[in-house]
């Protein structure tokens, strides 16, 4: 047992190393992101993703030591109910556990202090845990994706275009991931030059209000998300990506 309270850790990327050890990528609240190396054998299994651990470290290296590790439940887990505690991650809810994980592996600089990004991925993972229906997912996903983008210094503004000038639900707008929202009037929208997805106001309305009972706020919200990652990702595939498309 650990001798005193310690941060909570995930696990979220681990890769063998020698014959019994394993490099684990955590992420902590204070710590932010960062490796360590861990011994595996049969009074220390391997570390398990989306799991809430508490650890002790040793070694002067940049690679430190896991010691002491065992699962510790924070108190948010207590504040939910039904209670998710030793639940684990299922079908496609586990896809997206990984997706989050991937996303903060690719987006995120090591040994920097996370602590907003730490607070939305573990609300992320018990919103994952909780859902009755696996479908309902999506509005998570987004909802992550966009703090991230927020984070990383993307902040959207869903209620105005980029010339300030208020979104009416009744137009079109096309997204740059750099500018915001641009207006597209009847005009452009039939010019031959006219290139990339229109969004209509009324869905980018509704993502404003977190309205996902809206019949096109899923759609646009996941279209509008893939955009805005795209050039912080690079041409480079998401791993997380391919295993939705074998559901």
């Amino acid at each position: 047992m650990l001798n005193r309270p310690t941060a909570t850790y995930y696990v979220l990327h681990r890769r063998p190393y020698r014959e019994s050890s394993q490099i684990v990528d955590l992420l902590c609240e204070k710590q932010g992101r960062f490796s360590a190396l861990h011994r595996v054998n049969k009074k220390q299994p391997a570390l398990q993703p989306f799991t809430p651990y508490q650890m002790q470290f040793s070694g002067r290296g940049d690679l430190k030591y896991c010691q002491h590790v065992e699962i510790n439940y924070p108190s948010i887990y207590s504040d939910h109910e039904p209670s998710v505690k030793g639940q684990s991650l299922k079908g496609r809810n586990l896809y997206c556990g990984f997706y989050l994980n991937e996303l903060v592996m690719r987006m995120t600089w090591r040994d920097e202090p996370q602590a907003e990004l730490y607070q939305i991925y573990q609300q992320t993972l018990l919103g994952l845990l909780r859902l009755e229906n696996d479908l309902q997912s999506e509005p998570l996903l987004r909802r992550f994706e966009f703090h991230l983008l927020a984070i990383m210094g993307y902040q959207y503004n869903w209620q105005q275009d980029s010339e300030s000038r208020e979104i009416e639900s009744d137009q079109f707008y096309s997204f740059d991931p750099y500018s915001g929202f641009h207006l597209i009037n009847q005009q452009q929208r039939n010019a031959p030059a006219q290139q990339g997805p229109l969004f209509p106001g009324h869905a980018i309305l509704a993502i404003a209000q977190e309205n996902w009972q809206h019949e096109l706020s899923w759609q646009v919200a996941k279209h509008i998300a893939r955009l805005a990652l795209k050039p912080l990702l690079g041409d480079k595939p998401l791993v997380s990506r391919e295993l939705f498309k074998q559901l």
